[in-house]
């Protein structure tokens, strides 16, 4: 039989033979997609690791690329076209596209590592360095592609991050820790507040917003000035610390808990902190 098929093959001119396998580089296609990606897909999906949705997400998409450069050589071959020089000649080439599409090599090559060593992972609730001085750094991940991971942020709009920025950015992954998140607010009052008073009406006030876990809130004092501002504010600068059970409820609790905050403030007539008059000149 093999004998039978080798005479076959070779009474074929190089047409038909670019024709079969053309032919058989689309069955091929098909098959993997049809079949060996989808039973990939389903036996990742059995388990709690993402690090195999990932790798099978990546395989799904280059597999292809992988097979047309295998034919596009199989045709070479066929019609008598020497592939030698074509694969050296490539390599000059690529040498050459590397240097030029550097940045898009470095993009590919972090997006390699973020899928690996998974800092972040789909649906994560991340914190990251900021590109653009409009949208936040706070968001959830939509995908992790090859050159770019897709954020969308707290105000709903979709963030393009290069993986190579990415790669070397500071990330706080809040979905990595199941306990209570812990938030704090900063707050002046003036040097003549009794602190006693000032400690149980932010305790009263932070204690009552709902999404605060119970028994969690505490005041600390800071430090009799602000450390950033000293020069612009005059007052004792105190925190409120408190945990929460969904990160991304933090912004809206914290607005509650400053309002609340200051309406008890009017309520007992504390007195925040104030600018000192400017001197005259």
């Amino acid at each position: 039989m093999p004998f039978e098929i080798d005479t076959w093959w070779n009474g074929l001119t190089p047409f038909y033979k670019s024709c079969v396998i053309v032919i058989a580089a689309a069955v091929v296609f098909w098959g993997v997609r049809r079949c060996l990606i989808r039973w990939l897909q389903r036996l990742a999906s059995r388990t709690e690791n993402d690090l195999d949705d990932r790798l099978v997400h990546f395989a799904s998409r280059f597999y292809g690329l992988a097979l047309f450069f295998i034919l596009l050589l199989a045709v070479l071959q066929v019609n008598g076209i020497k592939i030698t020089p074509l694969l050296a000649s490539a390599g000059i080439a690529g040498i050459a596209l590397g240097l030029a599409a550097k940045e898009t090599l470095a993009d590919i090559l972090a997006g390699i590592f973020l899928i690996m060593d998974r800092p972040v992972r789909l649906g994560d609730r991340v914190k990251i360095d900021r590109i653009g001085q409009h949208w936040g750094s706070w968001g959830d991940v939509v995908d992790i592609g090859l050159r770019r991971t897709l954020i969308r942020n707290t105000d709903g709009v979709i963030v393009n991050y290069p993986n190579a920025i990415l790669a070397n950015s500071v990330i706080t992954n809040f979905s990595f820790e199941t306990e209570a998140m812990r938030v704090r607010i900063r707050f002046q009052v003036a040097y003549d507040a009794d602190l006693e008073r000032v400690r149980r009406a932010a305790l009263k006030s932070i204690g009552s917003v709902d999404g605060v876990l119970p028994d969690t809130p505490e005041i600390v004092t800071r430090s009799l000035w602000d450390d950033t501002r000293g020069h612009l504010l005059s007052g004792i600068l105190v925190e409120g610390r408190y945990r929460i059970a969904d990160i991304r409820e933090r912004t809206r609790i914290r607005s509650r808990v400053l309002e609340a905050l200051l309406a008890e403030f009017r309520n007992q007539d504390i007195r925040l902190a104030e600018s000192p008059p400017l001197s005259p000149q």
